[in-house]
């Protein structure tokens, strides 16, 4: 199996991380900037040496050569762009999420999205919070009795302002919506955006009785987080790296207490690889999509 990865920055090497260790053999990094392909390449190669093919092209190459998948890495606002380019081809399409970006569409996200999905069924957005949520639910016996949420995120990336909530709004809504399981996102209320910063946006919302409070950041100069504060427990995600292996693990402010997790990613494409042949699979996860890029509208306007 082959894939083509639209996109030369340091999340376009993770998923093809993970794309090799799911059985692809070729991969073909697709960017304007030759000398971040090749440097995509020069990185991966210390990790798989000669075990996968690698090779670099610009954008024409998908037009001449065939691929089982399409990874699709690029910057949100170049993501409608390639879609066009790749949704009538036969190949799979794994896309970073948000699928595309809310502020240069606007009220017409639906149109564009209904026009991709009826071209290719076989279009995947990745969510690994969906994943991420599992292991901090198994610190509860019951989500019935929450009546503090907090969710604080921060990540490395560069994105300012209203481009935070499309960036960062996938990940925290996603989140919720596996930690509560099915109809989290039918049942949000009252949403008020409280704060926007250059690097920070503060929002808050009801769902049931529960009050849920957003603090979502971006700094490049500071490392990803997530903290997550249920009543008086606080439960922070973190990341250390061991040579060249991630290590994820939960901390328990309250007990001091480490727990070591599963990457969200890798536990993602798992679940894809299972599932390449599954039509729900599909279906499930487009109508995930819709329904984010629904509630993440609201929090725009």
């Amino acid at each position: 199996m082959n894939c083509a990865i639209i996109g030369s920055t340091k999340i376009a090497e993770v998923h093809a991380k993970y794309l090799i260790n799911n059985g692809i053999k070729e991969i073909t990094f697709i960017s304007r900037s030759q000398n971040k392909r090749i440097k995509n390449i020069l990185n991966l190669k210390k990790v798989f040496s000669n075990k996968v093919k690698f090779f670099h092209s610009d954008i024409k190459i998908l037009n001449k050569k065939k691929f089982n998948f399409v990874c699709i890495c690029s910057k949100t606002e170049f993501h409608d762009i390639h879609l066009k380019l790749v949704s009538n081809l036969k190949s799979k399409i794994i896309i970073e999420k948000p699928i595309i970006s809310l502020l240069k569409f606007k009220n017409k996200y639906q149109r564009f999205l209904y026009k991709i999905y009826k071209k290719n069924k076989k279009v995947v957005v990745c969510y690994p919070y969906l994943y991420l949520a599992k292991e901090f639910k198994k610190y509860f016996a019951t989500t019935k009795k929450l009546y503090n949420i907090e969710f604080e995120f921060q990540t490395g990336g560069k994105s300012v302002y209203h481009k935070i909530c499309i960036n960062l709004m996938p990940h925290a809504l996603s989140f919720f919506q596996s930690f509560f399981k099915k109809k989290f996102l039918e049942n949000i209320s009252n949403i008020n955006t409280r704060l926007v910063k250059k690097n920070t946006w503060k929002a808050n919302f009801n769902f049931k009785k529960n009050n849920i409070n957003l603090i979502l950041k971006e700094n490049f100069k500071k490392k990803t987080y997530l903290k997550l504060k249920l009543n008086d427990i606080i439960l922070k995600r973190k990341t250390s790296k061991n040579k060249i292996i991630f290590i994820n693990y939960i901390e328990n402010y309250k007990t001091g207490k480490i727990k070591i997790i599963k990457n969200p990613m890798e536990q993602f494409y798992e679940e894809y690889f299972k599932n390449l042949d599954n039509t729900e699979y599909y279906k499930s996860n487009k109508k995930l999509t819709v329904e984010l890029m629904k509630i993440n509208y609201s929090f725009l306007n």
